[in-house]
């Protein structure tokens, strides 16, 4: 489908964009067209498209269109060289793509201030107010403040911004142009979805913000001690109110671009430890807490992916499937290209495995970030070298060429990654019905409690030793979602998180569920879970049976109703609480799912990861399989009465469609570049049979006609041998 097509305005449902009134799955690559001579532009989205890549996405820097004249400042996006990017959204339609951009105003991308324009940080206008964490430091993006996102001269120049870039999109957007969508902020205004719970906003606006949203409660600070109603009341707020700055402010700036064009935010991957020295303790929580993980949200989301090679770190990869189960969305920046910031990039089978494993979580959509290398921008664009020097030991980290190992090089040439990507994108656009409505097969599901996060973020709240009811008032979701999550992977067992609170509808048939509880909890939601126990449901708290509720008055409905609901002598529990400290979080769950009912389907502990999306129909399945092992293996498993089996590559993966009991689809990584080794590929599905002859990656999609094939092999051309049959 290509842009200029009749039909509605674009829009997100559930997650997913609707293009022309149908569900469409993104298939996206990033072109920073600022960072390139105008004159390569048309020959470089000619290679996104051959790439297979429908989707063009690209940041707009507002320091790159604003320009001084005449004394004043305008805003310039057309008849300026490569700040044109009227021409370039034109290139983008006659080459038959769509567009997705991303006007921030943050928007970070390796750009000096993070493509800010100087004169609006505190550093050089002291009338401004900073973003300032809890010790009263500003927060910085290199050598600069950031502005308060609440101060009300950054709103007045931001949305002054936004609105210039709207008005510019209007004859742009979809059906009449290629634009599809807009992303504001980037994972937050500042990137701030993965900062410890205190970095922002202590500024005066912020602290007069939060003053209206929690009257007579005063803002947390390092050393507050919550014994007392009042000093949790004043975590819990903090908490509400981050995540409300986060949702309401990106939906004011949302408002500014203009009513008809369909925007969305971002989210990121929790903080990796090293990210955060001294402040580890409690990332996971405060990302729970500000990112409202499993809830509906004021605007559309999409995730980003930085949470590093999960083929070699245990870390990563419950960080990315943690950001890819947060909420239904695109996978919006995968990384391809930029080898600073990972070196395993280069080689396409970590972008390919991080990629499938998003969309085996549930992604809307996937990135090629960035699809092309880039050279050729000005000085107004380059990071300051003495700050590199001084910061990451290299001046010349952002040196051209942007993008270093893309797919698709500086002269639009292939580059090594190019013809891996041609399959991928195959496979993925030969799905693109079953992914827009498919969903992760249903799973156990983790109950997220926001105030519970907004306590743990404060790593002293969880470890300080005060005495009384203020002793560890709540479990952290570092001693309890991190082994869940790690032993859901380990186990092969399916999940999801939701958000839990006292206004949650618990439906007792959905499935088993499983919360952290602390020494209080709120009554309405004590009451919800006592009716989910008392109907039926299987419930595992981790933990302790709350006594007190939200103001510390006693309150047992649930230990009460835990009671009721207890096992008869040798009969089974549904209902189990575990002591933390006790048995691993991991055999509590297993023991507990041994006496649930509703427990779903799984695949059992192997070498391999399994994930699927499932569809209305039942018998139309996505498998995904992901070889954790550096070696080859034989990965087998069933889907109904049918058995598969696909041979994988080390660090190998797989994507296998079985509708009605027959292969509808396959792709298979059968290279994996990165240490020279590939297998045959060797798909069986029941009785059905598929092979190459020689190691390649491969992508077939069956058609009235037969299978419709793509290859790529290191050496000569594959042959394929194919099932009978129609």
């Amino acid at each position: 489908m290509s842009a200029g097509q009749d039909g509605a305005r674009p829009s997100f449902v559930d997650g997913t964009l609707w293009l022309d009134e149908h569900p469409r799955f993104l298939i996206t690559g990033e072109y920073p067209y600022y960072r390139d001579h105008r004159g390569r532009w048309a020959a470089k989205l000619g290679a996104i498209r051959a790439a297979g890549i429908e989707v063009v996405t690209c940041y707009v820097p507002w320091r790159h269109h604003e320009i001084t004249q005449g004394g004043g400042r305008r805003f310039c996006f057309d008849r300026d060289g490569n700040r044109d990017l009227a021409a370039f959204l034109e290139l983008i339609r006659a080459t038959g793509l769509l567009a997705l951009l991303k006007p921030g105003p943050f928007v970070h991308a390796e750009l000096p201030f993070g493509g800010l324009p100087d004169r609006i940080s505190p550093t050089f206008d002291p009338d401004r107010h900073a973003a300032r964490s809890a010790d009263g430091r500003p927060l910085p993006c290199q050598q600069f403040a950031l502005p308060s996102a609440l101060d009300p001269r950054f709103l007045e120049d931001a949305t002054g911004w936004l609105r210039a870039v709207g008005r510019f999109l209007q004859p742009f957007v979809h059906p009449q142009g290629p634009v599809v969508a807009v992303q504001i902020g980037n994972e937050g205004h500042y990137g701030e979805t993965a900062l410890p719970i205190d970095a922002l906003d202590y500024s005066q606006p912020g602290a007069d913000a939060f003053a209206r949203f929690a009257p007579g409660v005063h803002a947390p600070t390092r050393a507050a001690d919550p014994p007392s109603p009042n000093g949790l009341l004043s975590l819990v707020s903090w908490g509400q109110w981050s995540a409300e700055v986060l949702a309401a402010g990106t939906a004011k700036l949302a408002e500014a671009l203009g009513p008809d064009i369909p925007v969305f935010t971002t989210y990121s991957p929790p903080a990796r430890a090293d990210r955060v020295p001294g402040r580890a303790a409690g990332r996971y929580d405060a990302w729970l807490a500000r990112n409202r993980v499993g809830a509906p949200t004021a605007l559309p989301r999409a995730y980003t992916s930085w949470a590093g090679n999960v083929l070699a770190d245990e870390e990563a990869l419950v960080n990315y499937v943690l950001a890819a189960k947060g909420g239904r969305g695109p996978n919006i920046e995968e990384n391809w290209g930029l080898r600073w910031a990972d070196a395993s990039c280069a080689f396409p089978v970590v972008p390919i495995h991080h990629t499938l494993l998003g969309v085996a979580c549930g992604a809307t959509g996937i990135s090629v970030y960035p699809a092309c290398a880039t050279a050729g921008w000005g000085d107004h664009l380059a990071v300051d070298r003495s700050w590199l020097a001084e910061t990451a030991g290299d001046p010349a980290q952002f040196d051209p060429p942007y993008g270093d190992a893309a797919p698709i090089l500086v002269d639009a040439g292939p580059g090594p990654a190019f013809a891996a990507v041609r399959v991928l994108t195959h496979f993925l656009a030969g799905q693109q019905d079953a992914l827009a409505v498919s969903r992760p097969e249903p799973g156990v599901r983790w109950g997220v409690h926001p105030p519970y996060a907004a306590i743990g973020a404060w790593s002293w709240a969880t470890s300080r030793r005060s005495g009384g009811d203020a002793d560890r008032p709540v479990p952290s979701a570092g001693r309890t979602l991190l082994p869940f999550v790690a032993h859901c992977l380990r186990r092969n067992l399916p999940f999801q998180l939701e958000e839990l609170t006292g206004r949650t509808a618990l439906d007792a048939d959905a499935g088993p569920l499983v919360t952290v509880s602390g020494r209080f909890m709120e009554q309405a939601l004590q009451q919800r879970l006592a009716r989910f126990t008392e109907q039926g449901g299987s419930l595992l708290v981790l933990g302790e049976l709350p006594h007190l509720d939200e103001n510390l008055r006693s309150c047992t409905d649930l230990a009460d109703a835990v009671r009721r609901c207890a096992a008869p002598p040798g009969g089974p529990a549904r209902v189990r609480t575990v002591a933390l400290g006790g048995r691993p979080v991991g055999t509590a769950v297993e023991e507990w799912l041994g006496e649930s009912r509703g427990v779903p389907p799984r695949a059992g502990a192997g070498a391999w990861l399994e994930l699927r999306r499932t569809t209305a129909d039942p018998e139309d399945v996505l498998v995904f399989l992901l070889n954790r092992s550096g070696g080859p293996l034989r990965a087998r498993t069933t889907c109904g009465e049918h058995g598969i089996a696909v041979d994988l590559v080390g660090d190998g993966c797989a994507a296998v469609r079985v509708s009605h009991g027959r292969l509808a689809a396959c792709y298979v990584k059968g290279l994996n570049e990165q240490t020279g080794a590939g297998v045959p590929v060797r798909v069986r599905v029941g009785r059905e049979l598929l092979h190459a002859d020689r190691p390649c990656d491969l992508s077939a999609v069956r058609g009235p006609g037969g299978f419709e094939l793509r290859t790529a092999a290191s050496h000569g051309a594959a042959r394929v041998l194919l099932p009978e049959g129609p």
